[in-house]
């Protein structure tokens, strides 16, 4: 790895070494809407667009090999101009010149221009644009080949300085994970045979699709090849995703492990900008916010401090953050360009408006580790759909107008939208594509003043929009289009029906991507569902825990919408039986609040002085975390009442006599509404049963992800107790894994005496 040359875009080399000025919200806006305005000027003028240049050489000793893409080229012109073209909003003010890395950008195309057709001068201008292509102001200069190239070397010369100090850590890194050892005496059975998958996926650049038993050790298992892999030179970069911030954990947990030995590795956390911000309620603008103010200018002096530390753990970063006043969110995300392992939820890989398009994208050799990858369809579909809420924007509108009266373009633009809204049939909803593009426009003109605060969420939703639509026009059959009316408003989903092709796409170009989970049943079907091939392998660990210490029962109960009122006194007094058979620490897991809300009733009336522990509709992490404190630290007998697949249903590890026994009312399935009755019709059409994948299946991995808080380890022992009667039938019993050795019970009192006779057995 240290012998290859630094390849770098001349973007990538101007704004690393020019970088400076302010984080502003108009950049997010800048590059999402950049690439129309130069589509726009670029049809509109007669010369060579998007010339590729290349240059290859020395610098300071370093090989070095820049590639970029000219804007606008009018080669036949005395001497050659080139046009660097930047977006710029259509009213305001403007620069009096050309911004210090725009125009170097220019400068270095044409150095490079200059090299490769031996000019002796060249033109280099800079043309800020609107999104209609329309100039409104230019900078021109003349230089010689020489003036270019004293310009190119002093960027590319820090950028080079960079290189070096990079591969010198690199070296010592894949010198360490070399000698790496795993972090534990021994494996777990099953362990080192899905460590060895994990290191062909890799090795192959093919995905694995791998099911392992909750407490098998899956982090450990895939995180240590993956890094082996990495230093063997595999892959540049692993990414672990998750579906909660709760999961991040357990991969923390196993790289702390890893580093009791010499080691040297970067780890960056991606937490939500809202979760770390160190000014909760401050504005993320210069004019409020003193990380914001000045941040690029502060922002490489930073990132050499962190070079520079043992190792990027919360607290050193915290003080890197303080000292150097920065935006924690976004010097993350600069961190992730230089980390060995990124640990972040699934959207900033999946989601094509936030993800980490500095690093996915770019073809990058990156491996992809993705926890509790049952959540995924899920999660793409949310990331792929979008919806237009004619009541959210009436209020974006109202709003508008008693702020800047209803002559303001932005209130225009949003008439106009709810004009074309209201006329939107579910086949002709591409009308809508330009009033949404319209106000896109307008709105991103004033995202960077104070006032345009209300306007983010509507800008990131329009633009999901718009995205969508582009989505649905090339692939229509991936789609469909629900309309609902509300009174006067309306509102257009568009719905994301097969994730499984853009899953395939992102993962492709992926040197190794492992989907697990204890949950990924059916294997084969979720193969399908998360975009594997032919060619991809899928692996099934069996339970490595003897099957005598878990007790699974099934109380058939009818526990459907409509007769819950008729079993919750039933359901309550199965669930205190099994309390009462061994007082210690359960969960009983409820498909909504309100159900659970039902059966507390019913429990505290039975026995008042019960000790319980209740989820809330909304809880902080303050509030989680108190919630957790007292599963882990009370001494005595502990119900805690939670929802099933909320936040409390998986990612939470509580062993030992922390967690003895859990109980699941219902098969999880999800709620009867128009959105999962289309995807059970798609289903029925594409896989021939629309009611498993649309319903049973979602519903049974979030009641096996439940089951899964209780058995955590060798020496754990637990019941699970399963209420539905539905469990009886073959659909849904085929779906718990080998090792649940269900036993029937015909009421309460079977429930605590087989629990009696369980935990004499295991003398727990």
């Amino acid at each position: 790895m240290s012998g290859s040359p630094l390849r770098a875009s001349v973007r990538h080399m101007v704004e690393f070494s020019l970088r400076g000025g302010d984080l502003t919200p108009v950049s997010a806006a800048a590059m999402q809407e950049g690439s129309r305005a130069h589509r726009a000027r670029q049809k509109s003028v007669d010369a060579t667009a998007e010339r590729p240049v290349h240059w290859q050489g020395t610098c300071d000793g370093v090989q070095a090999d820049i590639q970029g893409r000219i804007d606008l080229l009018w080669e036949n012109r005395d001497p050659p101009c080139i046009d660097e073209l930047k977006l710029c909003a259509s009213t305001g003010p403007l620069p009096e010149a050309a911004l210090p890395v725009h125009r170097m950008q220019a400068v270095c195309y044409g150095y490079m221009l200059c090299e490769e057709m031996r000019l002796p001068e060249i033109r280099v201008r800079v043309s800020y644009v609107t999104q209609e292509g329309v100039v409104r102001v230019s900078f021109e200069e003349r230089l010689s080949h020489a003036e270019t190239e004293a310009q190119f070397f002093s960027v590319l010369r820090p950028l080079a300085q960079w290189y070096c100090m990079q591969n010198a850590y690199l070296e010592r890194r894949n010198e360490t994970l070399k000698a790496l050892s795993f972090p534990y005496p021994s494996y777990r059975p099953g362990q080192r045979e899905m460590a060895v998958q994990v290191y062909t996926a890799i090795d192959r650049k093919k995905r694995l699709f791998a099911t392992l038993p909750t407490g098998t050790g899956k982090s450990a298992a895939t995180l240590f090849p993956a890094l082996k892999a990495l230093g063997a030179g595999k892959t540049r970069q692993v990414f672990y995703l998750t579906a909660r911030g709760t999961a991040r954990f357990s991969a923390l947990d196993a790289i702390e492990r890893l580093r009791k030995q010499p080691l040297a590795l970067r780890a960056t956390v991606i937490t939500a900008k809202e979760k770390c911000c160190p000014c909760p309620g401050t504005r993320c603008h210069p004019d409020t916010c003193p990380r914001a103010k000045g941040y690029y200018d502060r922002e490489l002096p930073a990132l050499l401090a962190a070079c520079e530390l043992d190792q990027w753990s919360e607290d050193a970063l915290k003080a890197l953050y303080d000292a150097y006043t920065l935006c924690p969110f976004e010097f993350s995300l600069a961190l992730c360009e230089i980390s060995d392992v990124v640990i972040c939820d699934y959207n900033y890989v999946f989601d094509p408006l936030v993800s980490l398009k500095r690093i996915i994208g770019q073809g990058m050799p990156v491996t992809l580790l993705m926890d509790e990858a049952h959540n995924l369809p899920g999660r793409a579909r949310e990331m792929l759909s979008a919806q237009l809420d004619g009541r959210a924007l009436s209020a974006l509108r109202r709003d508008t107008g008693r702020l800047h009266g209803r002559r303001h373009p932005v209130y225009r633009a949003i008439t106009a939208l709810l004009s074309a809204l209201k006329a939107a049939e579910p086949e002709g909803v591409w009308a809508l594509y330009d009033p949404v593009s319209q106000l896109i426009s307008v709105i991103s003109e004033y995202l960077s003043l104070p006032q345009a605060e209300g306007c983010q969420q509507a800008y990131r939703d329009l633009l999901q929009f718009r995205m969508a639509l582009e989505r649905l026009q090339a692939r229509p059959e991936d789609y469909t289009v629900l309309t609902n009316a509300d009174g006067p408003a309306k509102s257009v989903r568009l719905l994301c029906l097969n994730v499984s092709s853009h899953l395939r796409r992102v993962t492709a170009p992926m040197t190794g991507c492992v989907f697990f989970s204890a949950t990924l049943e059916p294997l084969r079907e979720m193969k399908e569902l998360l975009g594997g091939d032919d060619g991809d392998a899928v692996f099934s660990l069996p339970s490595p825990f003897p099957p005598e210490r878990l007790l699974t029962l099934v109380r058939p109960l009818d526990t459907r919408y409509r007769y819950r009122q008729d079993s919750a006194e039933e359901i309550a007094r199965d669930i205190l039986a099994l309390f009462e058979g061994r007082p210690g620490k359960y969960i009983a897991f409820f498909p909504s609040y309100a159900y659970l809300l039902l059966i507390r009733d019913r429990l505290e009336a039975l026995q008042a002085d019960l000790p319980l522990n209740i989820q809330d509709r909304s809880m902080d992490q303050a509030a989680r975390d108190a919630f957790l404190d007292r599963m882990r630290a009370s001494k005595g007998a502990l119900l805690s009442m939670c929802v099933l697949g909320g936040i409390f249903a998986e990612g939470i590890d509580l062993p030992g006599s922390q967690l003895i026994g859990a109980a699941v009312v219902g098969v999880g399935l999800p709620q009867v509404n128009e959105i999962q009755e289309a995807l059970r019709g798609y289903y029925q059409k594409t896989l021939n049963d629309g009611f498993a994948y649309a319903y049973r299946y979602p519903g049974m991995q979030k009641v096996l992800q439940a089951a899964g808080r209780v058995i955590r380890s060798e020496e754990d022992a637990g019941v699970i107790l399963l209420l539905d009667s539905r469990y009886r039938e073959n659909a849904y019993a085929r779906l718990l894994p080998p090792h649940y050795q269900t036993r029937f019970a015909a009421n309460a009192d079977e429930i605590r005496r087989l629990t009696q006779e369980f935990w004499d057995l295991n003398g727990k």
